[in-house]
């Protein structure tokens, strides 16, 4: 019954020339369409509606009204329907709704556009019939111009995640031949190439919008990078601008971030790699003072942030036998500079991006061994030990994530990996002036959740190592603090502390050599009991003389 009158209405509407007659009827059909709670009714009623006809109302009539109806309603038959119906039902207005020649409202493009986002979420069965069917060069080039010359966020993002997922799609289909005869002949069909290689008509912000798109297209995997940045030299404008932009401070901190992103993945880094000319370039920057330029040191963080992602990610490809293991000459002339900025700078920026930079290279082994190597180290584990005890809280928990990095050993690691023997030699550093457990301890003690989860973490890292664990055996009071239950309050404290407990008893033989069977029977205990595990209070109970 609904159904009937469902498609009554539609007959109707068909047939009606004016305004106000027309919205009532959008109006009526809109509560109907909203009460439906089933898709199955939807697909029952999808090809007896007159498409054709909402299509040339949604492109013809100007009465706001009326395309907001048709855009909600047309949007309940998007949501509901399989892919298989949109294409069936809905093929003109992919097809034509995104022509800059149909005057097509932002409300109707947008509109197109989540039915294109749908079709783009296929399944890897219909993937192959998808995208020969809808997704061809034409289509994607009216996509890279909506994503390129609107002005209207809502639209550009749009077109943008459709063109990525639609990536995401391709990248699913295993036949290497259909691969790439689809992104040379569809995808990247020659004036679609030409819009991605017309950047030097673009303003700058739609340069980065366009940039950004491309490093993310080249993230996704091997194939699609090896397209876009060997085969169409895609990024070659990107390059150039990232080592012609040092006057434009603002231009080049977002190329700069741009640039970090391509260290992620063994592909890109590999491919940054062989652009020597642009590691010198911000190695010089690195270095120079720029007096002319007052606002310039605000992009050496940036520069920081940047090789410290490079290092670290090449180290642990080494350590991962992903690439081979070759002498890096740009971390012998990096981790020099950064000490020095780390050891002469008072300012916040520079010491915030230096530490965490210290602690990403610091996370892998090799990282380690490197930093070791370092004559300037020992002077910045003693501004670091510095820093924890007195500087700022914030400051404190930054030294302290640091710290805890340089402490840090993998649990899957190498029986032969020199791990253990790094991690031991940068504690006596720190214990050089300060003894470093009793520092950690004495903040784990104090009030403030934020510090004492700092030095929670540091403690954890270093259960890891065979060594540490004799250390804190012969730390005065320390294994009596991990098992007094309340010195810790807080739920977050109360975990991670229990997580410590837990990493020192996770080898048996290790646990009972360092801290003695009797000691590791009260860990246990203590695990056995649970997180929050609250004892019970003896309550005694004195019988009073009745008089």
């Amino acid at each position: 019954m609904q159904n009937s009158n469902l498609l009554r209405l539609f007959e109707d509407l068909v047939i009606t020339s004016k305004n106000v007659e027309c919205i009532e009827l959008l109006e009526r059909i809109h509560i109907e369409l909203s009460n439906i709670s089933s898709s199955i009714q939807f697909e029952q009623v999808h090809q007896h509606i007159p498409w054709a006809h909402l299509f040339d109302l949604l492109r013809s009539n100007n009465d706001d009204d009326v395309e907001r109806l048709l855009c909600a309603i047309i949007e309940h038959f998007i949501n509901n329907l399989s892919i298989e119906q949109i294409m069936a039902s809905l093929y003109p207005l992919l097809n034509t709704g995104l022509d800059n020649q149909v005057a097509l409202s932002q409300r109707g493009k947008l509109l197109c556009l989540k039915a294109f986002e749908k079709l783009t979420r296929c399944s890897t069965a219909e993937c192959f019939f998808i995208i020969q069917n809808v997704f061809q060069h034409a289509h994607i080039n009216a996509l890279l111009h909506l994503f390129l010359d609107s002005d209207q966020q809502v639209l550009w993002l749009k077109s943008k995640e459709i063109l990525q997922q639609m990536i995401h799609a391709i990248s699913r289909i295993e036949d290497q031949e259909i691969f790439q005869t689809y992104l040379r002949n569809e995808y990247f069909h020659e004036s679609n190439r030409e819009i991605l290689l017309s950047t030097n008509k673009q303003n700058e912000i739609v340069k980065l919008r366009l940039y950004e798109y491309l490093i993310d297209l080249c993230l996704i995997e091997p194939r699609i990078y090896r397209h876009i940045a060997e085969e169409q030299h895609l990024l070659d404008s990107f390059l150039y601008d990232c080592t012609h932009s040092d006057n434009d401070i603002l231009y080049l901190m977002n190329c700069l971030e741009l640039l970090t992103s391509l260290t992620q993945k063994p592909h890109t880094l590999a491919y940054l790699q062989n652009k020597t000319d642009v590691m010198e370039h911000y190695l010089h920057l690195l270095l120079s003072t720029n007096d002319g330029n007052t606002y310039y040191d605000l992009v050496k963080p940036g520069f920081i942030k940047f090789f410290g992602c490079y290092l670290r990610n090449y180290l642990v490809l080494i350590e991962t036998n992903t690439i081979n293991n070759q002498q890096n000459q740009l971390l012998e002339r990096f981790l020099p500079m950064l000490f020095d900025i780390l050891l002469q700078s008072d300012s916040t920026p520079y010491i915030v991006i230096g530490l965490d930079t210290i602690g990403f290279i610091g996370k892998t082994s090799n990282g380690k061994e490197c930093i070791l190597a370092n004559a300037k180290f020992g002077d910045f584990i003693e501004k670091l030990v510095q820093m924890i005890r007195s500087s700022q809280s914030d400051m404190r928990i930054r030294a302290f994530g640091c710290l805890a990095d340089l402490f840090h050993i993998p649990q899957n690691m190498n029986s032969s990996s020199n791990a253990p023997s790094s991690t031991e030699q940068i504690y006596r550093l720190c214990n050089r002036v300060f003894s470093i457990l009793t520092i950690i301890v004495q903040i784990a003690k104090q009030p403030f959740v934020d510090l004492r989860l700092a030095a929670y973490r540091c403690l954890f890292e270093l259960t890891r190592s065979p060594w540490a664990l004799y250390a804190m055996n012969a730390e005065p009071g320390f294994i009596e603090f991990l098992l007094n239950r309340s010195t810790e309050r807080d739920k977050e404290g109360k975990e991670a502390k229990f997580s410590i407990i837990q990493s020192i008893c996770q080898n048996v033989e290790e646990a009972k050599s360092a801290i003695g069977n009797p000691n590791y029977l009260k860990l246990r205990r203590y695990i056995n009991e649970g997180v929050f595990y609250v004892e019970p209070e003896a309550n005694v109970a004195f019988d009073g003389s009745n008089e």
